[in-house]
């Protein structure tokens, strides 16, 4: 081989390999540019279903306390209703505590759908809570008494606790911001589901 052909040869390497270089490097920005662009939108849509999930739940919680009736309105009931006022009330607070479960459930599931697992993991609280929190409530008795208020107190307790788990967990995940390599362990690991 002589020297010019060395020379020609060298050079469709260098063209070859320069080019396989870019096409690769201009691939892996391309996907690197996708996955960033993916985990932007996933960040808009947690936000988004974070924040309707936590305002589903304080006034589903609200709601919830509120059901059993007292003071001046369970007294006028007493006086004015006609037929079985507490099997009445109890009707009332199972069923109304269905549907606010029920609409408490679709955001839950939203929240549950769109992770990561440590969302998850609080979401799964919340709905326990919310569980918890329905039971309690169809468990009161009328009048309510004193053990009663406290028992609606302690559920106010425990639902703000596991809100604030839940907030915690979503502020994480909402003030990480995207990169295409960094993996996040606390965000993405396989805790309990």
């Amino acid at each position: 081989m002589t020297a010019e052909q060395a020379t020609v040869v060298a050079a469709l390497i260098g063209v070859v390999g320069g080019g396989l270089v870019g096409v690769y490097i201009g691939r892996w920005q391309v996907r690197d540019e996708a996955v960033v662009e993916h985990k932007q939108w996933l960040r808009g849509q947690r936000l988004e279903a974070y924040t309707a999930l936590l305002a589903a739940w304080d006034v589903s919680v609200s709601k919830l306390i509120d059901l059993p009736p007292y003071g001046e309105y369970w007294t006028h009931q007493e006086a004015t209703y006609q037929g079985d006022l507490i099997e009445a009330t109890e009707e009332s607070i199972w069923n109304e505590s269905l549907q606010i479960k029920e609409d408490l459930r679709k955001h839950l599931e939203r929240v549950q759908l769109l992770g990561p697992n440590i969302v998850h993991v609080a979401c799964v609280t919340l709905a326990d809570t919310a569980e918890m929190a329905v039971q309690t409530v169809r468990r009161v008795r009328f009048p309510l008494d004193e053990a009663a208020f406290e028992e609606l107190h302690e559920l106010q307790d425990r639902a703000d606790a596991a809100r604030t788990k839940f907030f915690s967990a979503a502020h994480q995940v909402i003030h990480t911001p995207p990169s295409p390599r960094r993996r996040e362990p606390a965000l993405e690991s396989d805790s309990t589901m």
